[in-house]
């Protein structure tokens, strides 16, 4: 006979143990094994229900439960981090991770966040088995037994849980002089301290404003962008592991620079998204898979007829001709049949970026935030956007996570702009479909350097997002 011995707050552990006794098809109810009640004097065996915080390593002779809790917080409240007294203290809203959600995301502790080595907020439940006072040598054996079954037992409380860390920047356009720098002295030189968060994510996503190619002639636009073929394999050993290819600069040297295009960046390792020999080849999405975690990355384009009188529309895929998706040819609806369905056993996260709405205008348009709320009606998880070349809000839609435009991430000739010299890159933690962390970084650029910038450089980021959810919650509005 056992008796479970349970600290507050161990229902669901209580309840697993008892429910192993209780299985008549069981390890415990084979080897004769009954339970008692807590206060029933005659049990031979004692079950102790210890509770710990990991780091704490006091887990008895098993662990039957571990549930992982971060500190929640607003967003907009322009935290990322807390401190584990605080959380200790309950001067932190702590919460397990199931129980997280929008408007909600995770702070780290301490600056560790969920998976890193030494998370400190992760609550345990183990086991100590003992026998009680004055019972006989024998008792040893059957102690021996149970201890091997409860070892050899399911374990589903025991939660294992890792991030899939997502690093994404804005319009990225190299001049001539930020080529060189980046092929003589590497990532750091131009891409500065976001160079390391390119290259320990577990995904690095980019949109490429122009094309890798050495070949073809300039169409005549206001603005035309074309790299140097080696600079593909440069910017996937930055650790860039797709780009957002549906953009108006793709065509800025005619088709034949568009194949080389994607040639080169497929040659290095790096998905063009939204761009392809066909139609049907544009929407097919990039797929990653990261932490067990698989991704889709998609590209999408829709923006407005340029001054010079280029369209778009002129460079779209079609169903035998090379091109970028775009919404004004169905891009869209091509786009949205490929989202994954919602199965939380098998998790797709679904990302859209997206290129379109009006440039150096601080806030979506009607039709860009009719589009996206239909993108994320339809499946997707996450949208980014770019193209306005200035930082526009964030904000839920729907429950999902979207930022309108992250302004310039790398953009040659942005100085003595409105807004162009700054931008945004954003850190983001998925574990399966939730986000989890939402960690933003005001950019400050240079002709040939982007770097991180101060802090405070994020209120207007924080601002225009402020104003997004209150435009939202007014009767009729997304939420």
């Amino acid at each position: 006979m056992a008796r479970i011995s349970s600290a507050e707050g161990c229902e669901a552990e209580r309840a697993y143990l008892e429910s192993l006794f209780q299985d008549k098809t069981g390890a415990l109810s084979r080897l004769g094994f009954r339970l008692v009640r807590p206060d029933a004097p005659e049990a031979d065996l004692l079950i102790e229900l210890l509770v710990s915080w990991e780091q704490e390593a006091a887990l008895g002779d098993i662990l039957i439960s571990r549930t992982p809790l971060v500190p929640q917080e607003d967003m907009l409240a322009q935290r990322t981090s807390a401190a584990l007294a605080a959380c200790l203290d309950k001067r932190e809203t702590v919460v397990p991770l199931e129980a997280l959600g929008p408007p909600y995301t995770a702070l780290r502790v301490d600056g560790l966040a969920l998976g890193d080595a030494g998370y400190p907020l992760t609550r345990t439940v183990g086991v100590r088995l003992s026998s009680a006072e004055g019972r006989p040598r024998s008792i040893q054996k059957k102690l021996l037994t149970l201890q091997r079954a409860l070892e050899s037992a399911e374990k589903p409380l025991v939660q294992t849980t890792e991030i899939a860390w997502i690093a994404a920047g804005g319009d990225l356009m190299l001049d001539p002089s930020a080529v060189t720098r980046l092929l003589r002295e590497g990532p750091q030189a131009v891409f500065g301290q976001t160079a390391p968060m390119l290259a320990q994510a577990d995904l690095a996503l980019v949109n490429l404003e122009g094309v890798v190619s050495a070949r073809g002639k300039r169409v005549k636009k206001s603005f035309n962008f074309r790299f140097d073929p080696k600079t593909a394999r440069a910017l996937r050993d930055a650790g860039i592991d797709g780009v957002l290819h549906a953009n108006n600069h793709v065509y800025d040297y005619g088709g034949a620079a568009f194949l080389d295009s994607l040639f080169y960046l497929a040659q290095a390792g790096i998905g063009a998204a939204g761009a392809g020999t066909t139609g049907e080849a544009a929407a097919k999405p990039l797929v990653f898979q990261r932490r067990g975690l698989a991704f889709q990355v998609f590209g999408l384009a829709s923006f407005p007829r340029e001054m010079n009188g280029w369209d778009g529309l002129s460079a779209a895929a079609g169903p035998d001709t090379p091109g970028m998706l775009h919404a004004g040819r169905r891009g869209g609806e091509m786009l949205k049949a490929r989202f994954a369905p919602d199965d939380p056993k098998r998790p797709v996260v679904d990302i859209v970026l997206f290129h379109g709405g009006a440039e150096w205008s601080r806030s979506p348009n009607a039709a860009t935030r009719d589009l996206y709320t239909d993108l994320i009606r339809s499946g997707a998880d996450l949208v980014i956007g770019s193209h306005p070349h200035v930082i526009q809000g964030f904000e839920w839609v729907l429950g999902k996570p979207v930022f309108w435009s992250l302004g310039n991430y790398m953009f040659g000739g942005s100085e003595n702009t409105e807004g162009g010299e700054e931008g945004l890159f954003i850190r983001l933690g998925f574990a399966g479909l939730k986000l989890v962390y939402l960690e933003p970084f005001a950019l400050s650029l240079s002709p040939e350097r982007t770097d991180l910038a101060p802090p405070e450089l994020l209120e207007g980021f924080y601002e225009r997002s402020r104003k997004l959810r209150k435009q939202a919650e007014t009767p009729g509005g997304d939420t």
